[in-house]
């Protein structure tokens, strides 16, 4: 439960306001410190572990002349995203001692405040990188709102877009005194999780659950019940926790293997004891999946 904030960023009640700043007046305030994220190539620049190296309270040629986007501020520090391209890294000489870390490297390093400033961060930067063209016309698109949202460039067109966040739903199946996990192909030997899967349209979550679990492991669910979420900034999906029970006496698995590799019911104590001979590993704790687990272990 600690750490299902872990990537999540609570937006303060000025942000839209600032979003609608001119890039000028971003970069001109008074009694200001502007720290900066560096993004190149989907890798997070760091230096001694930081991300947020830079702290300045006049922002200097070198940089405004950067792409920068705005991600959120805490009081009078303000955060903003630079994305970098190939001739941006030959030129700024303060980037020769830094280290290029792939975003989970990046994450998994840092403390809360500073994992979710750099998954907000990072999620800006890639939902950028998806959407250089329109999706309308196929022109170029151009930042507003401070990198907050595109405008398609084609006077006729104009059509503005705003970051995307894809629901998932992630699920606990139960069975009398038994948890059910699976594994998909690929995943490192003993790694099993909770089944996950995207809503479809015009689909509610409860309902997504009781297709995904159908459509994977053959079982109908009663008592589809919401539990919680969390932002999953790799893949930009807002994870959407539920627990199931199975419908009475039918728990026979039947496993679609186009879409997971193994699934198994476990008892409380089979998770625990497994664990410990690293026969069985579980989710990172940082992961929703984790914490719907421990959850359910600790009731039973």
């Amino acid at each position: 439960m600690d750490y299902l904030n872990f990537y999540s960023l609570e937006k303060n009640r000025s942000t839209n306001e600032i979003k609608a700043y001119s890039a000028k007046k971003l970069l001109n305030l008074n009694n200001v410190t502007y720290n900066f994220l560096f993004i190149y190539e989907n890798k997070v620049i760091t230096k001694e572990k930081h991300p947020f190296f830079i702290k300045t309270k006049k922002v200097s040629a070198d940089l405004r002349n950067l792409s920068l986007s705005y991600i959120t501020n805490f009081g009078n520090n303000f955060y903003l995203l630079c994305s970098l391209k190939d001739q941006d890294i030959n030129r700024i000489s303060f980037l020769e001692s830094c280290v290029l870390l792939n975003i989970k490297e990046a994450l998994l390093s840092l403390k809360q405040e500073y994992a979710s400033l750099v998954s907000a961060g990072y999620s800006l930067y890639r939902w950028q990188n998806n959407n250089l063209y329109c999706s309308r016309c196929g022109s170029k698109t151009r930042h507003d709102e401070n990198g907050n949202s595109t405008v398609c460039t084609k006077n006729k067109c104009g059509k503005k877009n705003f970051p995307l966040v894809y629901p998932t739903i992630i699920v606990n199946i139960t069975y009398k005194n038994m948890i059910l996990l699976a594994r998909n192909i690929g995943w490192k030997k003993n790694l099993y999780s909770c089944l996950a899967g995207f809503c479809e349209q015009n689909e509610s979550a409860e309902d997504a659950v009781r297709r995904e679990v159908y459509e994977e492991v053959g079982l109908n669910l009663e008592k589809v019940n919401y539990k919680y979420s969390q932002f999953w900034p790799f893949t930009s999906n807002l994870m959407l926790g539920f627990e199931a029970r199975v419908v009475s006496e039918k728990n026979t698995i039947k496993i679609n293997k186009n879409e997971i590799d193994k699934a198994k019911w476990f008892s409380s104590k089979e998770i625990v004891e497994l664990s410990r001979k690293n026969e069985l590993i579980l989710p990172k704790k940082e992961a929703i999946a984790r914490s719907l687990i421990e959850d359910w272990i600790y009731k039973n």
